[in-house]
């Protein structure tokens, strides 16, 4: 009994702390996928291959984090600046833990080769997430 709610309050914590990191993965993946201003059936995949192999968004409930997404996606679609002003301040709040930074933006790089296609404005989104994070851009971006 006791191991089990160690466990719990162990998971508990975890969530707690990671929190920000999921709302960020979730902006990013959020901004690289509307930056062509749809999304694709195959970035959707790729952010369930995230939310399925990442640990430390393992976690949470998936559907938590596709509706945190959502939510990011859709302010993007209704209002540009001021849904990307918001998803980039989510992110902006990881840009002190370096390997949690390094972590967005590979998955934002992922997102945005689940097409095949790595669009202007998917890079240029990359590059506005790295200058956020103050992690420079990576090559294959």
């Amino acid at each position: 009994m006791f191991r089990t709610a160690r466990e719990t309050l162990r998971n508990s914590l975890s969530r707690i702390r990671n929190r920000q990191f999921l709302d960020a993965t979730m902006a990013a993946t959020a901004l690289v996928a509307m930056a062509d201003g749809e999304v694709n059936f195959s970035e959707l995949s790729a952010l369930d291959a995230v939310l399925e192999t990442v640990q430390d968004l393992q976690i949470y409930d998936p559907h938590i984090a596709v509706d945190i997404y959502r939510d990011f996606a859709d302010a993007i679609a209704e209002n540009p600046d001021t849904g990307r002003r918001d998803a980039m301040a989510a992110i902006g709040k990881i840009d002190r833990d370096h390997e949690a930074a390094e972590l967005v933006i590979r998955v934002a790089v992922a997102i945005s080769k689940a097409d095949g296609d790595l669009s202007p404005l998917e890079a240029r989104a990359i590059s506005d997430i790295c200058s956020t994070l103050g992690v420079p851009r990576p090559a294959e971006a």
